[in-house]
């Protein structure tokens, strides 16, 4: 079993900056989080099990987007329509509008957040020892993380899959 990917540690940090470096070789699976000094090795002995589990919902997103994308409008028609019209006199007013357009703008930034990001179908690792649950995660149309992932279904670890779905991508 030899081979190095580029893996996200933890589950759910796709977008994050904790990529790590997998790799096996020698009878130990080893990854390296970023800015730590030493990596983490797991001998291949000492590895109870592994797991694969199939991520689905970083995908669909785009109904949620245009859903906020309709809310901010709203809020943002709203809060400058009466603004414009001067209707904002009060403190009670003025907080109002304030809040509104507080609402706005985070509706604005999750909309932009649903609405960029590609769909992503992810592979999760779960690398299971005594001591401890070691969790991994790639893209599926990432083809050395899922070359990683059958090298992991083909060595001596007891596997399990727990989308029936995944087995063709990994085989």
């Amino acid at each position: 079993m030899e081979f190095t990917t580029e893996a996200h540690v933890d589950e759910y940090v796709i977008d994050s900056e904790n990529t790590a470096v997998f790799a096996a070789s020698d009878g130990e699976l080893t990854y390296t989080r970023p800015g730590a000094d030493a990596a983490v090795s797991i001998p291949v002995s000492e590895a109870n099990s592994v797991e694969f589990g199939r991520d689905t919902s970083l995908r669909r997103h785009a109904f949620l987007g245009l859903f906020f994308l309709a809310l901010s409008l709203v809020l943002t028609v709203g809060a400058g329509v009466l603004v414009y019209q001067g209707q904002v006199e009060t403190r009670t007013e003025i907080a109002l509008v304030g809040f509104l357009s507080l609402f706005a703008v985070g509706g604005w930034n999750t909309t932009y957040e649903f609405l960029s990001h590609s769909e992503r179908d992810v592979i999760d690792v779960y690398i299971a020892t005594d001591a401890e649950t070691h969790v991994l995660c790639g893209e599926i149309g990432d083809t050395e993380f899922v070359d990683a992932c059958g090298a992991l279904v083909e060595s001596e670890i007891p596997t399990t899959n727990r989308n029936p779905r995944l087995e063709a991508e990994l085989d």
